[in-house]
């Protein structure tokens, strides 16, 4: 933290009895006796209101101790110069009471003076401490606005490098999902392929009787109903008919096969496309689907789906609605599922949007925007 600056001494330091305090003293007393003297004979000049004066700009100038001194000066000044006989001490009762009026109003410009410069000293220290208070804050701020700063910074930083992994990641399990469904359909099915012919091979030599041919039978459906089975799990890890084909005959195999896998009709829908769709956002848009079918599937216990995709020149907007069972959208700030984090991950890399509107029993509808050019570095 910035110290703040120094506090600069008042004006007129109290308890410091100065000698220009007492030279002004001397100096305004002694002017009024000769402005007094000079003008005597042309008796113009009343010099008690001018001593007064003179008292009140000391004490102001030079504090309690210079104006007492003047006070002092002054009253000497009135019985020697002023009070009749002129030039001699001699003092009668009647000058006696003039003089102590004369006392008592000094001592009152004394204090009124006095009081005054206190409070132009107190004001003036309450000016500096507010200064220095508000130079204090001014450089506590300064130094929380910068760290806020650098905090904005390293933030930016880690999401920045958040985002950057979970691109990677996401990356990387396509391609996995690419590289097994090509080792299914490419090996393990070229294998069970094999298999059955030779099945059929061995059966068509008839020396093994009926039941060895029965036999054969049940175990060559039994291998092309694993192929099939192989054959579907390679196009759920990898649609090569998204990348041949595009989107919308994608998704149409896609929507086929979860209605005939989960027994719910589903429908699907969708509007004039443009010739190409980034793959980024195309793919995104297939697992959002996927994803979502799957939930309808195994959560929703709805009789029936609906799919539908519009494509334009400024994005692609997706929906997809059930009327079944419905949830509490809630549930997904706290308790997401692993499908619901992939879900939102894949459309913040290409800049996309999610609303999800459901309520219990009341069904779930799921909205989905990608721009155009939404697709991140």
């Amino acid at each position: 933290m910035t110290p703040p600056p120094a506090r600069q001494p008042p004006l007129y330091p109290w308890g410091k009895l100065t000698l220009a305090g007492y030279a002004v003293a001397a100096v305004s007393v002694g002017t009024v006796v000769l402005l007094k003297e000079t003008t005597l004979s042309q008796r113009v000049l009343d010099g008690t209101p001018l001593l007064l004066a003179a008292i009140g700009i000391t004490a102001w100038f030079g504090g309690l101790g210079p104006g007492l001194f003047a006070m002092l000066l002054a009253t000497v000044a009135v019985d020697y110069y002023f009070v009749p006989p002129i030039d001699t001490w001699a003092l009668g009762r009647k000058d006696l009471t003039s003089l102590a009026m004369f006392v008592t109003s000094a001592l009152f410009f004394v204090w009124i003076s006095t009081m005054r410069r206190r409070s132009e000293e107190a004001l003036s220290r309450a000016r500096d401490e507010m200064e220095a208070t508000v130079a204090e804050r001014t450089a506590d701020l300064a130094t929380a606005n910068r760290q806020l700063r650098a905090e904005n910074i390293e933030r930016q930083k880690t999401e920045k490098t958040l985002e950057e992994l979970a691109g990677r990641l996401i990356s990387a399990q396509e391609e996995e999902r690419s590289r097994i469904g090509r080792e299914l359909h490419d090996h393990v099915s070229q294998r069970l392929g094999i298999l059955a012919i030779k099945i059929d091979q061995v059966r068509l030599n008839g020396t093994g009787g009926a039941a060895l041919a029965s036999a054969l039978d049940e175990l060559r459906a039994q291998t092309i109903e694993i192929t099939d089975d192989i054959h579907g799990v390679s196009h759920r890890l990898h649609s090569s008919m998204l990348d041949h084909l595009g989107i919308v005959p994608a998704l149409q195999r896609l929507v086929k096969e979860c209605s005939s896998r989960y027994a719910i009709p589903i429908t699907f829908s969708h509007a004039a496309a443009p010739d190409h769709l980034p793959p980024e956002a195309a793919l995104c848009i297939f697992r959002l689907v996927e994803e979502s079918l799957t939930n309808i599937g195994k959560h929703s216990q709805a009789a029936e789906a609906h799919v539908d995709l519009t494509i334009d020149e400024s994005g692609s907007r997706l929906k997809i609605a059930d009327q079944g069972v419905g949830f509490d959208p809630a549930i997904l700030e706290t308790r997401a599922g692993l499908g619901f984090v992939s879900m939102r991950e894949r459309l913040r890399l290409v800049q996309g949007t999610i609303r999800i509107d459901s309520a219990p029993s009341k069904g779930t509808q799921i909205e989905v925007w990608v721009p155009r050019g939404g697709i991140r570095d």
